[in-house]
């Protein structure tokens, strides 16, 4: 009777621990599939890939030409840790721009963001959710930039 009550409640605690993870999707691709077929399927849609900056056994860089942004694709062991996208831009007010779209469209979609920097320069907003983070980052300095990281990381709060 013992040995079937422990067997039970071995079964039981499988089953509560069995249900599967959810991840971030980067533009309808779930970022819990293969580096390598992510790569394909994005090479599929148009971009190109920069063999002299991925750097073999960690990063794939592709390049999108029509909408000017690099995207690195971050692995460990063919494991997706995080996407990159990475606009560059002549002047500020485009990247502000960018930024300010991106950011709204984000917070109808996803969740309120956490806003951890606010100035002209440096604006950076976090979106966590059960799935993992996606931060905005902009920065104005003498090259501007905007990044937006998709990171499987799920932050606990």
């Amino acid at each position: 009777m013992r040995k079937l009550l422990f067997a039970f409640a071995v079964v039981a605690m499988i089953c509560a621990c069995s249900g599967e993870r959810q991840y971030l999707s980067y533009r309808n691709l779930p970022m819990n599939m293969s580096a390598k077929a992510m790569c394909d399927s994005l090479l599929q849609r148009g971009l190109v890939f920069d063999s002299a900056l991925t750097d073999s056994g960690r990063t794939y860089v592709l390049l999108n030409a029509e909408e000017h942004y690099r995207l690195d694709i971050v692995y460990n062991n063919d494991t997706i840790s995080d996407v990159l996208e990475q606009y560059a831009a002549s002047y500020n007010d485009s990247t502000s721009e960018l930024w300010q779209q991106m950011r709204d469209k984000m917070a109808t979609e996803i969740t309120t963001p956490f806003l951890t920097h606010r100035a002209d320069l440096h604006k950076e907003a976090v979106f966590q959710t059960d799935k993992g983070t996606i931060t905005l980052t902009l920065l104005n300095t003498y090259t501007p930039t905007l990044t937006v990281r998709y990171s499987n990381e799920v932050i606990v709060k």
